[in-house]
């Protein structure tokens, strides 16, 4: 089959510390843990007798998420 390239999969990546990606997972990072303080802020707030969503938690770690992703696709 001519035209699968076998050498592709071997051909030596450089393996060097980029910005991009590290800005990125370390927003990942961050976004994960202000949606996990939110949902125990829902939580806690259950118990307490009034139930309570905070919607600005969520948009802010979908804010911080993107902000990561437009790193990563601004400094690969």
């Amino acid at each position: 089959m001519a035209w699968i390239d076998d050498d592709a999969g071997w051909e030596p990546r450089d393996s060097g510390l980029h910005a991009g990606p590290t800005l990125y997972w370390l927003a990942t990072i961050v976004a994960i843990l202000i949606a996990v303080f939110a949902v125990a802020d829902f939580f806690i707030s259950w118990a307490k007798g009034a139930p309570i969503v905070r919607i600005v938690a969520f948009i802010a770690a979908l804010a911080v998420w993107l902000i990561g992703r437009i790193c990563r696709a601004l400094l690969s």
